[in-house]
């Protein structure tokens, strides 16, 4: 998807990222008054989008990252020029969050502007839902930012099963519920900007809650998605492999042929790249792979780096057949030692 400027590109994914309306029926504030405040950030994100120039002094040509590894696109400066276009909608909405949990707020002229645009002139009165999104128990900038007002809603499933592919992946969402696998909001990851990921991980593996991602010192099976708006593709679903690879790789014979299948076209072959054998001093340290045969060919598969290799953009049925499949295989190597 192309658009007329780099800032436009930025603004969309605050679109994408919004959920439908869906009120909390319970709340200290009516549902008008929740809707009230919907159409506002939405109003704000579409605003951003027509009109980026009330944001930032200058607007550049459109780009993208093909990929979420920036530093083989060869152009350094554009992370830079991503970011001084979300700092400045970033800004406004912490100084909007602020308001409403009733702080002193000094706000500059184009964030006056901005807010007039939307028809709020002055702080002193602000809309009900407004304040107690930015002050209810649980709030945060990016429940707030993002219009979660039902905090047993699962609006990010809904987000990410729009931008990935919906019935794949509610086919993969609803075998895992059927597992006892857990929903995990998570507003913060590692090497990821994304304020609003999703990780559904299987509890078995262990009692403390997953970190978040899929690249990461991964403890849990499951899946987690995120959206980094800085690439041609942003939303990503990456497969959870707890530990490496290595315990699944020493059993792939025991896999059925179309796992393997999977496994040998997503698994990364060794190139010697040295990452595993890195801190060996001696030079004796054997490299970190597994050998395997598949179909009468030999393939040295690496033990480490499973995260880059099992993620997708996109899903269809068929990718979610294989990642239930692979999801079903790791489970049992589960500890199973907690109690759910």
């Amino acid at each position: 998807m192309t658009f007329s400027s780099l800032e436009q590109r930025m603004a969309h994914g605050y679109i994408d990222m919004l959920p439908s309306f869906v009120p909390d029926e319970n709340a200290p504030v009516s549902v008008s008054e929740q809707e009230q405040f919907y159409v506002l950030i939405k109003s704000l994100y579409q605003l951003a989008y027509d009109e980026p120039l009330l944001f930032v002094t200058a607007l550049h040509g459109d780009d993208a990252f093909p990929t979420r590894y920036k530093k083989a696109y060869g152009k350094p400066a554009l992370i830079g020029d991503m970011r001084k276009f979300t700092k400045a909608i970033n800004a406004l909405l912490t100084a909007m969050f602020l308001l409403g949990k009733g702080e002193d707020v000094t706000l500059n002229k184009r964030q006056r502007a901005v807010l007039s645009r939307l028809g709020i002139d002055g702080t002193a009165n602000l809309p009900a839902a407004w304040k107690w999104m930015a002050s209810k128990d649980g709030a945060n900038i990016s429940k707030f930012s993002h219009c979660l007002f039902d905090d047993g809603y699962p609006y990010t499933s809904e987000i990410y099963a729009r931008l990935l592919g919906s019935h794949a992946f509610k086919k993969i969402e609803n075998w895992m519920a059927g597992q006892g696998y857990k929903r995990h909001d998570i507003y913060h990851i590692i090497a990821s900007d994304c304020n609003l990921t999703l990780t559904i991980a299987n509890p078995k593996w262990g009692a403390d809650a997953p970190r978040g991602g899929h690249e990461y010192k991964i403890r849990h099976t499951g899946i987690s998605a995120q959206y980094d708006d800085y690439t041609a593709n942003p939303a990503v679903i990456g497969l959870c492999i707890p530990n490496g690879m290595k315990a699944y790789l020493e059993n792939f014979d025991t896999m059925e042929k179309p796992l393997q299948a999977f496994v040998v076209s997503k698994t990364k072959k060794c190139d010697k790249c040295g990452y595993c054998v890195q801190t060996d001093k001696t030079g004796s340290r054997l490299l970190a792979y597994t050998a395997v045969e598949f179909e009468g060919k030999g393939y040295k598969l690496c033990n480490y780096y499973p995260g880059y290799g099992y993620s997708w953009t996109s899903i269809d049925d068929g990718t979610a057949d294989m990642i239930i499949e692979m999801l079903s295989f790791m489970d049992k190597f589960a500890p199973d030692k907690v109690k759910i």
